[in-house]
């Protein structure tokens, strides 16, 4: 059994990976509610495999995704499932690995390609209290900005084997501090305001209250300049509320 995690709106739950191999005609099937994306991992995965240098059963494979009664979309299944099937053949020696949430699409020629929602897994996966996550290198500077947690970025099929078989010897990404940016627009303060009291007044007990705030009122009569100084009265986020916030963001409006 292998770990994954899949993005549901803002939000990633974890996924586990189980895979069977048993004696009949040749058949992969793939159940706990995949779409058209994950199904077609199988061609992806199958190709990969062989053209890494690796053998690939010629049996009957079963993939299942649980928990079975959650919709899975998306590529970020095919490096797991992969790495199952070779835990089955031996060419991965740990067959379950638990504490590492591993994503990835694979290319035919078993490249390791980035994926979406790379953020939302990687908070997921400390809050579960896992320690590692596997992932492509191009996600990897994502995934850095959620702290506690050990970046592996692999480019290839046979290097998430060795990163799994000697995890000692994994390459980690590192955080990189960001280059010096523009500063933002700064948008005032409050105290610049000078009139609109009672605008002022449901700024402050909308802010101190967490309230809702609806401005009404003809052009110019200052809804805009109100709404803007909203920030110079809230106390700063936290990490993790920043985080929030974030993908909130980027789900709703992607602003």
């Amino acid at each position: 059994m292998l770990r994954s995690a899949a993005v549901f709106g803002v939000d990633a739950y974890p996924v586990d990976i189980e895979v069977d191999v048993s004696f009949g005609l040749p058949h992969f099937t793939m159940v706990g509610l995949p779409d058209a994306t994950v199904r077609e991992s199988r061609d992806r995965v199958r190709s990969a495999i062989r053209n890494s240098g690796f053998d690939f059963p010629h049996h009957r494979i079963t993939v299942n995704l649980a928990p079975a009664d959650v919709r899975k979309a998306g590529s970020s299944f095919d490096l797991p499932i992969a790495l199952g099937l070779l835990a089955i053949s031996g060419s991965l020696t740990r067959r379950t690995v638990t504490d590492t949430v591993i994503v990835g699409e694979l290319s035919l020629d078993g490249g390791i390609n980035g994926i979406r929602g790379v953020l939302p897994i990687a908070i997921a996966a400390r809050r579960l209290g896992l320690k590692r996550l596997l992932l492509p290198p191009q996600n990897a500077p994502e995934a850095c900005v959620v702290e506690g947690l050990e970046v592996c970025h692999v480019r290839t099929l046979p290097e998430a084997v060795d990163a799994l078989n000697r995890p000692e010897k994994a390459p980690l990404a590192r955080a990189v501090a960001a280059e010096a940016a523009p500063p933002a627009q700064d948008e005032g303060d409050l105290a610049d305001v000078r009139g609109q009291l009672f605008a002022r007044r449901a700024l402050e007990v909308a802010a101190a209250g967490g309230h809702n705030l609806l401005l009404i009122g003809p052009p110019g009569a200052g809804k805009t300049m109100i709404a803007r100084r909203l920030g110079s009265i809230l106390p700063p986020l936290s990490f993790d509320e920043a985080l929030e916030l974030r993908e909130h963001c980027r789900g709703a409006s992607g602003c």
